[in-house]
């Protein structure tokens, strides 16, 4: 359709027909897609051709009247010759072509095709004066009349009294003299009184002659056509052509055409109803992704409101954890005990600090592995209820077998084996954390040393009251007894003091990485826990991707869809009325 034709002649009804057009075009394919009957398509395909018939516009007048610029003003474009020696001897009926060619249809008409846009949408029969319109021509000329949607009769200002103008009206059936349009031609060639005055006179002898008026319009075709295509355009111009009266009324007509307002609301009300028809086709489609949407969207939140409830259901596991630990210190407490005796501060023994951690270490895991393994089935058996309900609901819902375990179950032995490995590897790791071997032997080495530099030390001193005594060396006899007692007193003191320092460090080791172990522990439960539910999950990937290429299939029909329904809504809005208004005509 012409940008010309659009924005001049008609708009509103080749706006309307190219939204149709749009809505029809969509629905074709749709149609197709959805299997509607193939003959509903192709009726479609006959009423959007019959909306584009073109309107046909047939101009009469005489030789020199100014008709081929009347019709280039109209267009904005140069397609009709305009000169002042009558050129135009046969009828020339102007059609859209790719290319631009001439057909001899018949001695008295030539077939004239041009690339011009608005030729789609308006054909035109540029006739003879008719002044020199032979008699063939004329008969020519009155067939073409019944098929126009329009007949411009052009006069010229400078002679509008031709008496073959007038004679040719005589002879036109009085029927389709409701298409005829009066047009003076050349009004900037006479004053503004002087065109008033000729078209007072066209009227009254119209009136006169066939007993009705005419729509007349003056213009000068000349200025409006030099207003259009100028580069800048020409308001002053434009307005002294007087050219718009005529534009509104030619759109007038476009747009009232009774039998072309008729076409549309009928291609109207069958796409309305293969839109039908197709939305029914794909309404299950529509209906497939909102469960797909609404059982997938589900699945990740009912998974992790069932995690919270697992993790909360395990609570005492982790105490247990805790208390695994706590109790495997203690248990190791009487290797403590053994080696901080005497006799084994005097031989002691270079494993037992290893011995003591490796004690706790042994007896921690142990425990960890018992519990954990009691924890991981509580989450198998809430994972399992899960996928039974879950599993269940999506069966009926997409009429699908997940595929998974032999006997119909998923195998969760590797989900469960991980929580178990996590624990485990989280809780060595946070015992090799506790450095206690290096510090215990550390603290065993240096009492045994105390111990023994005392008893050393009092040996000495015994040894030097024996000799004194023996050489009755008085009182230092006594005073190096003495010295040996309070060194034995004060080695007794000082292991006794490392006894305390050395179970202080011991528990207060304990009671600092207690907090520490147990939050490992609880971190790589949780961490196991989580990636079991996405294991469960995952299950269900090969539904997720069937859901996605009911999306990639649908979701773009369902969207035409909705556009090309919102279009025929709209249209609904402009041929209701319209269809209301021709059923009432047609009552009357």
């Amino acid at each position: 359709m012409s940008e010309a034709s659009t924005d001049l002649l008609g708009k509103n009804y080749f706006q309307t027909r190219e939204k149709l057009a749009g809505a029809i075009k969509a629905l074709k394919v749709m149609g197709k897609d959805s299997g509607i009957d193939p003959g509903r398509l192709a009726l479609l395909d006959n009423l959007m051709a019959n909306l584009e018939d073109p309107f046909l516009f047939v101009v009469v007048g005489e030789v020199n009247a100014g008709k081929s610029t009347l019709l280039n003003s109209l267009f904005g474009e140069d397609f009709c010759e305009s000169d002042v020696v009558p050129t135009t001897e046969r009828i020339a009926f102007f059609k859209y072509g790719e290319e631009a060619h001439d057909f001899d249809f018949s001695k008295d008409i030539v077939e004239i095709f041009r690339p011009n846009a608005f030729l789609r949408d308006f054909n035109i029969v540029d006739t003879p004066g008719t002044n020199s319109i032979e008699s063939e021509h004329q008969q020519i000329t009155e067939q073409f009349l019944p098929m126009a949607d329009l007949a411009l009769f052009v006069f010229s200002v400078t002679n509008p009294w031709g008496a073959t103008t007038w004679d040719f009206l005589d002879r036109i059936h009085h029927q389709w003299k409701k298409k005829i349009v009066f047009i003076l031609q050349q009004c900037d060639l006479r004053t503004e009184e002087e065109v008033a005055a000729i078209l007072e006179h066209l009227q009254k002898t119209a009136h006169h002659r066939f007993g009705q008026h005419f729509p007349t319009f003056a213009i000068s075709a000349k200025q409006a056509f030099l207003a259009k295509t100028s580069e800048s355009g020409n308001d002053e111009l434009a307005a002294a052509s007087k050219i718009q009266g005529l534009e509104g009324y030619i759109s007038g007509v476009v747009e009232s055409s009774e039998p072309r307002l008729v076409k549309l609301v009928h291609a109207w009300r069958a796409a309305c109803y293969v839109l039908g028809e197709v939305k029914d086709r794909l309404g299950a489609a529509a209906e497939i992704i909102r469960a797909d949407n609404e059982l997938l969207s589900e699945l990740e939140p009912a998974s992790q409101v069932q995690q919270k409830r697992t993790l909360k259901k395990c609570e005492p596991l982790f105490e247990a954890f805790d208390q695994s630990f706590m109790a495997a210190g203690l248990q190791a407490e009487p290797l403590l005990d053994a080696e901080v005796r005497i006799i084994s501060a005097l031989v002691p023994k270079k494993s037992a600090a290893e011995e003591i951690e490796g004690l706790i270490f042994a007896t921690t895991m142990k425990a960890v592995h018992r519990s954990v393994g009691a924890g991981a089935n509580a989450i198998q058996e809430d994972v399992q209820h899960l996928w039974e309900r879950v599993s269940q609901e999506m069966r009926d819902a997409f009429k699908l077998e997940l595929s998974v375990g032999e006997d119909g179950d998923p195998n969760w032995k590797e989900s469960h084996a991980r929580i178990g490995e996590g624990v485990a590897t989280a809780t060595q790791q946070a015992l090799r954390e506790l450095h206690l071997k290096d510090e215990l032997a550390r603290l065993f080495m240096r009492r045994s040393k105390i111990i023994w530099g005392a008893i050393f030390t009092a040996i000495l001193f015994i040894l030097a009251g024996v000799i004194l005594s023996m050489l009755q060396i008085n009182p230092w006899n006594a005073i190096a007894f003495g010295v040996a007692g309070g060194c034995l007193a004060l080695g007794a003191v000082a292991g006794a003091s490392s006894v305390r320092k050395i179970r202080g460090y011991y528990m207060g080791v304990l009671k600092k990485h207690r907090g520490m172990v147990a939050q490992k522990q609880r971190d790589a439960f949780t961490k196991g826990t989580s990636e079991f539910y996405k294991d469960f999950v995952a299950l269900f990937n090969p539904l997720r991707s069937v859901c996605q290429e009911h999306r990639d299939k649908y979701e773009p029909q369902l969207k035409v869809i909705r556009e090309t329904e919102k279009s025929l809504a709209q249209l609904e809005q402009i041929l209701a009325p319209v269809e209301k208004a021709l059923s009432a005509k047609k009552k009357r």
